[in-house]
């Protein structure tokens, strides 16, 4: 089902930019004002000023011509240059999480828009997408990977990988977390072949980018209606993606807790107090020992933290078995019914807080952080009236989710590490 193409990768010549850690950067949506503008400090050759230019600071809703002039400018002068042949491009990613080294094996290849079984998992909200679609009309190009899995027990793609990632890599570049990717190019034909063969009846599920996803079919269809058809491989009816195996062991999501503000008269207190009607509510005696006790839960149950600024104490909320049957949550399908995310917005953030969906649309009374300490600096310097700490979704969880068609909420997963913009662009060739 997977209609894969190698294809000829524009990359940056290290003569011309220098090192490569000056040039390439986090995805757009990972990338806050102070990193925005520490890339462009970085480097005139940074991919910032094509993915998330500074143009956005000027106007909220850019059309972003300086990241189009930018481009064509960089391609002109061969700060990008094109390789000759087509390929698809290995790509390993080394890190550390939780004190554990792990690799994350996959490749770069084009895939076709018009693809059967593209699998979302997490709804999308309009401004993001109206946005990355002014930036494409303006770039023609895919500067940034989409990040999809697929699972293949027998792990036929990554022998064929491993086989060629015995050579030094085209890329090699360490990014600001530590994390090591390595990128190669597979040109021989007979191994292209194998890979497109054993993805051919793969499931593809998108993991990060269904914004981006959404956006690469719109262009499509806009192309269309103004009569342009492709000029090569490499154009408006396939889109960049990166692929990897869900089979295999680095595949790692990390948990995005729920920081909570502006909600009037809250009182930690008395939430605690309507919990109970839908939680065993457990008081710890520290943060670690809320997490400790959140990790013992995991698989067996069903187990949030809670940490409010007014009573400043950790607790653990464990699901009670009748909360199940409430009828909030029995209007969902039972796969989304098992998500420790879909428990908190349902019964946690609607029910009791009074933050149903079209406030957390709008952007009203929540916040979505990573990091723990961050969580509870907020709540203790009085910017956030309380944190709800989550385990991490599962990538079982997340296809299981997408096979029966539900969407997660926003935010419920985070893929870690991300894929670094910048490593290939992909510029489209259309005949206008």
């Amino acid at each position: 089902m997977a209609d894969l193409h190698p294809f000829r990768a524009y990359r940056y010549d290290p003569d011309v930019v220098g090192p490569l850690d000056r040039v390439v950067t986090q995805p757009y949506d990972k990338m806050p004002p102070e990193l925005q503008r520490d890339y462009y400090d970085r480097s005139p050759y940074n991919a910032a000023r094509v993915t998330l230019s500074l143009e956005k600071e000027k106007d909220s809703e850019t059309d972003y011509p300086e990241a189009g002039e930018t481009l064509r400018r960089w391609i002109h002068e061969a700060v990008l240059v094109q390789d000759r042949d087509p390929a698809i491009y290995p790509y390993y990613q080394d890190y550390e999480v939780e004190g554990e080294r792990r690799a994350r094996k996959g490749f770069l290849a084009l895939l076709g828009l018009k693809t059967a079984g593209i699998l979302p998992h997490e709804r999308t909200m309009a401004a993001p997408k109206l946005d990355r679609l002014r930036l494409l009309r303006q770039i023609e190009c895919n500067e940034d990977p989409i990040f999809m899995l697929y699972t293949d027990e027998q792990l036929s793609v990554n022998r064929v990988l491993d086989a060629h990632a015995e050579a030094p890599p085209l890329i090699d570049v360490a990014d600001d977390y530590g994390v090591r990717h390595r990128v190669w190019a597979i040109r021989d034909a007979a191994a292209i072949r194998s890979i497109r063969n054993a993805m051919a009846v793969e499931e593809l599920f998108i993991a990060d980018g269904h914004h981006r996803w959404e956006t690469a079919v719109t262009f499509m269809n806009e192309c269309r209606a103004a009569g342009w058809t492709p000029g090569a491989v490499e154009s408006f009816d396939k889109r960049l993606v990166a692929c990897f195996n869900s089979a295999d062991a680095g595949i790692t999501i990390l948990p995005t807790h729920r920081v909570v503000r502006d909600l009037p008269r809250f009182d930690s207190g008395e939430f605690l107090q309507s919990a109970a009607r839908y939680f065993e509510v457990v008081p710890v005696a520290s943060a670690d020992a809320m997490h400790a006790r959140m990790k013992e839960e995991r698989g067996s149950g069903h187990a949030f933290g809670f940490y409010g600024a007014d009573g400043r104490a950790f607790v653990v909320l464990l699901l009670r078995d009748e909360a199940k049957v409430d009828p909030l949550m029995l209007a969902h399908p039972e796969v989304y019914r098992h998500l420790d995310v879909a428990i908190l917005h349902t019964l946690v953030l609607d029910r009791l807080l009074g933050v149903d969906e079209a406030k957390l649309v709008a952007q009203a009374h929540v916040d979505y952080v990573r990091d723990r300490a961050e969580c509870i600096r907020r709540v203790e310097e009085g910017s956030a009236q309380a944190v709800f700490f989550l385990n991490p979704t599962t990538v079982e969880q997340v296809q299981r989710v997408a096979l029966v068609g539900e969407r997660m909420p926003q935010k419920s997963t985070d893929f870690y590490p991300k894929l670094l913009t910048g490593l290939t662009f992909v510029k489209m060739e259309i005949r206008k």
